[in-house]
């Protein structure tokens, strides 16, 4: 009973708000991955030689915390903005509708990175696009779920 007063007062119903993180958390997280991938520093920057060097192996990890960060903070945020702020205001409504436009931007400008992406095998690019968005889920979910049991 006291769980649905506490929907209600929020507006949207907890599985609502956690699936529209979840979402916002890994569309950012594969935004970060493909404007990295399309610079150069991606996650098959260490596979790229027989011998990679350590600068290799560093822009490799740098990468997969860049993805993993962008995919808690993307669901992170998403939550504290769908709970702290009401709906009222009209200071709230240009802060939301500013977020939202500005990641909007990202999606589109990492759509157009994706297409100009470099040519590599097509087995490593699906297995390192399929653990990049795997790596994003799971820590938008971690992000989400914790966010929402404060």
């Amino acid at each position: 009973m006291h769980e649905a007063e506490a929907s209600t007062q929020q507006g949207m119903p907890r599985v609502l708000v956690f699936i529209i993180a979840l979402v916002c958390g890994l569309f950012l997280a594969l935004t970060v991955h493909i404007a990295l991938t399309a610079k150069g520093v991606g996650l098959t920057s260490a596979l790229r030689e027989l011998f990679p060097t350590s600068t290799d192996q560093l822009k490799s990890a740098l990468a997969w915390w860049a993805i993993g960060i962008a995919g808690c903070l993307g669901s992170w945020g998403t939550i504290l903005l769908l709970r702290k702020t009401s709906p009222g205001g009209p200071v709230q409504r240009l802060v939301r509708l500013g977020l939202g436009l500005a990641f909007f931007g990202l999606l589109a400008a990492a759509g157009h990175e994706a297409t100009s992406g470099p040519a590599g095998k097509a087995a490593v690019t699906m297995a390192v696009n399929l653990a990049a968005m795997g790596l994003g889920t799971f820590m938008a979910f971690c992000a989400a779920h914790f966010a929402l049991r404060r």
